[in-house]
Order: C-alpha cells, then sequence, then structure tokens
C-alpha cells in the first residue's frame, strides 16, 4: 500500500488491522487503488472516507477524524 494510505489507516480512529480494510474498500469505492493513493486524490476521496467512518465512529466522530486527515495529510 501506498504511504499516504498508511497514514490514512493510522489517523483513522479505528484499530490498524480492523482500519486496513475499512480504509481499502472507501478508497476503491472512490474510484483509487490503495496502493497508489496519492494526496492529490484525498480531496476527492476525503467524502466516502468519511461515509465509512461513520459506521464505526458515529457522525461527529467520523466528521473530526476525515478533517483530521485533509488537515495532516494536505500540508
Amino acid at each position: 500500500m501506498s504511504d499516504l494510505f498508511n497514514a490514512i489507516v493510522t489517523k483513522s480512529g479505528l484499530s490498524p488491522i480492523f482500519a486496513k480494510t475499512v480504509i481499502d474498500r472507501a478508497v476503491r469505492r472512490a474510484g483509487f487503488d490503495p496502493a497508489a493513493l496519492q494526496r492529490a486524490d484525498l480531496e476527492k476521496l476525503l467524502p466516502e472516507l468519511e461515509r465509512a467512518l461513520t459506521v464505526y465512529l458515529g457522525d461527529g466522530t467520523a466528521s473530526d477524524r476525515a478533517a483530521a486527515i485533509k488537515r495532516e495529510l494536505t500540508k
């Protein structure tokens, strides 16, 4: 997987083993390859990522995590 993918997994708020599957599915639903994910893809990925996280973290926490991912990984 790409470094960006691994960074998203780390910052997702989910356990790493579980997060890999959740993030992989979100990345693929957004139309990207997890192994080739780039920072330029992040803006288009965030809505799908937030939807995936909402299932496990609830609306507020998922929104906070998505905002933190955007803030920290789009530098």
